[in-house]
């Protein structure tokens, strides 16, 4: 048990690790765009989320990828096939149970889905960021749009 925690913990850290390069990978892309579509700020905007959607979604991918490593090296599936899969069930915690692990290594199961939790909570923080960053910008568009059609 205290062998299946320490590798959980480990896999923790490598995941946030993935997702913290993803993060900063995110902020160098936006810096040299700052200034771009500033006239089009709905444009902006969707160009933000694709991107960040894009780039997020490649790392929750290779995040699970790293929870299938554990899972295949470890045979926590019947079929190594299937540890991308398993992987991907916990991460996102749907739970089918139609791959199930062996009972020496139950930890790692939920370990796996507390790591997606947390990687996805911090996805959506991002987003929720991209948003706070571009909606007041569309909502002076819009006034200033309104105030030259009145004038």
């Amino acid at each position: 048990m205290l062998n299946e925690m320490i590798v959980g913990i480990v896999m923790n850290l490598l995941v946030m690790l993935v997702h913290l390069s993803a993060t900063i990978l995110l902020i160098l892309m936006v810096t040299p765009f700052e200034k771009w579509l500033v006239k089009r700020p709905y444009l902006r905007l969707m160009v933000a989320l694709i991107i960040v959607n894009i780039v997020l979604l490649a790392a929750h991918m290779v995040e699970v990828g790293l929870w299938a490593a554990v899972y295949a090296i470890r045979d926590l599936v019947a079929d190594p096939a299937d540890a991308y899969y398993s992987a991907f069930v916990n991460y996102t915690t749907l739970g089918y149970g139609d791959v199930l692990q062996g009972t020496r290594t139950r930890l790692l199961g939920p370990m796996t889905a507390g790591s997606g939790i947390l990687m996805f909570g911090w996805s959506t923080a991002l987003l929720i960021y991209v948003l706070q960053g571009h909606l007041p910008r569309i909502a002076h568009s819009r006034i200033d749009s309104k105030s030259d059609n009145e004038t």
